[in-house]
């Protein structure tokens, strides 16, 4: 190692000799963009040659810093020669305040510019650093996962963390991803260990921690474009985009939100049987815990990574006040989904309960023999000198191993383990409390993509920079606390490219009977806030209402939305291929020179809005005020709109003042393309509505993700009465329906087929 550390020393050391002299200013233009440094400093920009305006403004005093080791701050530092020029690398000498030696690489892409920095590496012991890009303030911005969700505003403002990554259960999808729509940039550091992360007044800065060398991308151009390079770099960098699956955006079931922890066979399908007899139809269903082997809140109990182990036969002297046993017949409980045409998903975590000697609470005859066969087999992560770490979860009790995400044999073995469940999915749904010991935010990855690759569902809990899932589930909700923060951790999911944003079950977790009439109105607010979601689950049952309007609506809701499904599943797959969040775009990034979108989304002004596909546009009177609010300002922006429900017409940009909402009234406009896709019975409807001014393309997926028909308007203007549309694939004419006040017209989708609108 040390003769390794001398050879790469002399490389350096003949490097910096041949560095060349350096101008004040560093200027490399490509087609769209200019890159330039001042070597003093290391203060960087970009301008944007056809705008004529500088997306990126160099920072005041340092543009890069870095120092040895994880617990010093980065020291500023200056560039020494050049090393190498060539049309899309540019290297530079680099040298720290404290002499240190490194090497930054400029690479220049199309839409993007990426900064490598390589600190000089003198032996294994000092092999670990701290490195920092900074630039000037910028704002609004947008994004970063979870750490964007508990802000007072979706716009991401005077944020500071230095320590972050995967440290609670409100932080779990970890993106250092942000988007700066006004300026025409988007920023990315991928790094599964800590990062240093400022969005602030003063700075805009991303870096890392303990690292061997670190590199930012700079993503240029309009949101489309940008991420569009997104999607790619998740590529490159080993976080690919997964196709999620139709079954998801049909409605769904979460026990947890009726049963909490403690299911049991007898009270699920009573559950299920009371939605589908009150005219509900989930497609899937989330049995989350409970269904493991042992006396439930006794650290004995089995855990999901019991595999195959049901609590299916009875057991005496148990007092957790539950059946003995919870399941008794598995093979009927399966049954009863198969024969209603629900899939069944399960809870699954990546933990093993650790035998006593490592203070767990292991016990075979309920946990089986797999964390046994892990030990064994060298499955699980370990310390420093290779033997099995521990780490603390919320469950099970007592300390845990993790699975080793990085060894394919050990992913493969824990498959195989998932396999006995004998179910169609799972929801992931590992709860760390030793994030930071464990310092990998993508600890699941790798494990979920094998899932998928098996076909199962995933609902995806954790994971880094895209979602290894079919949908990503944000931290749990609940009657009683903030209920501003899903909407802004949901927008800003979807402004980190996510596209299946899961907002959580209709009314939370753990209501208890009987509701009051807060808790009902909350319980309608919330359903009519998941209807024009991508992902709609319920929990507790709707018949728990006594109030019929609020009832009713929940039940509206929950039918718009399995309606609507093939429409907003379609949106996710475009997402999927293109890496714009289609499925929920804030309307920062579907407007982003519309300055008056920036800052509605938030605690002061309550105007959560974002465009659900690409012709509707979703306003959900939901926040804090939800039992007092009965109408919102609502801003349009440019173009014609169509209230959904009331057939109104408006042209925006403007505001509609205190614009009525009542309980049961879909939160809907009509605009963009103004193409929907419902479903009836077995068959597909396109509702075309006049409302586009310009000529379009409207590609539809059908639910096997793969089927597509396309809509083409090819003439500009907004359709009018005489609308006609052509089937292309037969050459006819398509038989038109009419919808109210003649406001919309609608014909049947086949697939492959293509249809031109036309007058």
């Amino acid at each position: 190692m040390k003769n390794k550390g001398l050879l790469f020393l002399c490389c350096f050391a003949c490097l910096f000799a041949k560095a060349t002299n350096l101008p004040d200013t560093l200027f490399i233009r490509r087609d769209h963009y200019t890159f330039f440094i001042i070597p003093q400093g290391l203060r960087y920009g970009i301008l944007l040659n056809r705008q004529h305006i500088e997306a990126i403004s160099p920072h005041a005093q340092a543009g890069i810093r870095f120092a040895k080791g994880a617990e010093r701050p980065p020291l500023p530092a200056n560039a020494k020669g050049i090393l190498k020029q060539e049309e899309s690398l540019l290297q530079l000498a680099v040298e720290n305040e404290q002499s240190m030696k490194a090497r930054l690489s400029v690479f220049f892409d199309t839409n993007y510019v990426a900064l490598k920095l390589q600190p000089f590496i003198s032996n294994q012991v000092d092999s670990l650093f701290t490195i920092d890009f900074c630039t000037a303030a910028a704002s609004p911005a947008y994004g970063l996962g979870d750490h964007g969700g508990y802000g007072d505003n979706m716009a991401i403002r005077n944020f500071i963390e230095d320590d972050f990554g995967n440290r609670d259960n409100g932080h779990r999808f970890i993106s250092t991803f942000s988007i700066f729509p006004q300026n025409q940039f988007a920023q990315v550091l991928f790094e599964k260990r800590t990062k240093r992360v400022a969005i602030s007044d003063r700075e805009n800065r991303l870096g890392a921690v303990g690292v061997k060398e670190a590199k930012i991308y700079y993503l240029l151009g309009r949101p489309r474009t940008i991420y569009s390079s997104y999607k790619q770099l998740k590529i490159q960098e080993g976080y690919p985009d997964i196709k999620p699956k139709y079954r998801f955006f049909e409605l769904g079931y979460e026990a947890f939100g009726s049963l909490g922890w403690n299911t049991f066979q007898h009270s699920v399908q009573e559950d299920l049987d009371h939605y589908l007899k009150n005219g509900f139809g989930p497609k899937w269903a989330v049995v989350g815990s409970g269904f493991w082997k042992g006396e439930r809140k006794n650290p004995s109990e089995g855990s999901t990574t019991s595999f195959g182990i049901w609590d299916d036969l009875k057991e005496g002297g148990r007092k957790d006040g539950l059946p003995s046993p919870r399941y008794p017949d598995v093979k009927g409980f399966k049954k009863f989904f198969a024969e209603r045409g629900i899939d069944l998903l399960v809870g699954l975590r990546i933990n093993f309960k650790a035998p006593r000697q490592y203070q767990g609470n292991f016990y075979e005859a309920n946990d089986g023999p797999f964390t046994l066969q892990g030990l064994d087999s060298s499955y699980f992560v370990t310390d420093a000198a290779m033997n099995p770490e521990t780490y603390k979860v919320v469950f099970p009790q007592g300390n845990v191993f993790l699975l080793n995400g990085g060894n394919r044999r050990a992913i493969d073995w824990y498959v195989r383990g998932a396999d006995k469940w004998g179910v169609k999915g799972f929801k992931e749904d590992l709860m760390l409390l030793d994030g930071a010991k464990l310092n990998n935010d993508a600890k699941v990855d790798e494990v979920n993509r094998a899932l998928i690759d098996k076909e199962y569902l995933l609902m995806a809990r954790n994971g880094a920079y895209a979602v290894p899932g079919d949908i990503l589930r944000l931290e749990d909700t609940q009657y009683g606390h903030d209920q501003d923060r899903p909407l802004i951790n949901g927008l800003n999911y979807a402004a980190s490219g996510v596209s299946a944003v899961y907002l959580d079950i209709v009314a939370g977790k753990y209501l208890k009977l009987p509701l009051t009439n807060d808790q009902e109105l909350y319980f309608a607010r919330n359903a009519m806030l998941a209807a024009v979601s991508p992902v709609m689950a319920m929990g507790l049952g709707p018949w728990n209402i006594t109030n019929t309007h609020y009832k009713d609506a929940v039940k509206k809701a929950a039918d718009w939305h399995t309606q609507y499904a093939p429409y907003l599943y379609s949106a996710a797959v475009k997402s999927f291929k293109e890496g714009y969040p289609y499925t929920m775009t804030p309307l920062p990034i579907a407007f982003p020179t519309d300055t008056n979108t920036y800052y509605l989304a938030g605690k002061e002004h309550r105007q959560y809005a974002w465009m659900l596909g690409e012709s509707l546009l979703a306003t959900p009177v939901y926040g804090n005020d939800y039992a007092t609010a009965t109408s919102r300002d609502v801003y349009l922006p440019a173009g014609r709109w169509i209230d959904f429900e009331k057939g109104t017409v408006f042209n925006g940009p403007c505001t509609l003042q205190e614009y009525e909402f009542p309980t049961d009234k879909l939160p809907l406009f009509v605009g963009g393309d103004g193409i929907l896709v419902r479903k009836q019975g077995d068959a597909f409807y396109a509702d075309i509505y006049p409302v586009s001014e310009r000529a379009f393309l409207y590609d539809f997926y059908f639910p096997d993700g793969s089927g597509k028909s396309t809509v083409n308007k090819r003439g500009k203007g907004i359709i009018k009465e005489n609308v006609r549309v052509k089937d292309l694939a037969t050459n006819k004419e398509v038989e038109l329906e009419a919808k109210h006040k003649n406001l919309g017209w609608s014909f049947r989708l086949l697939p492959g087929h293509r249809y031109e609108i036309y007058e």
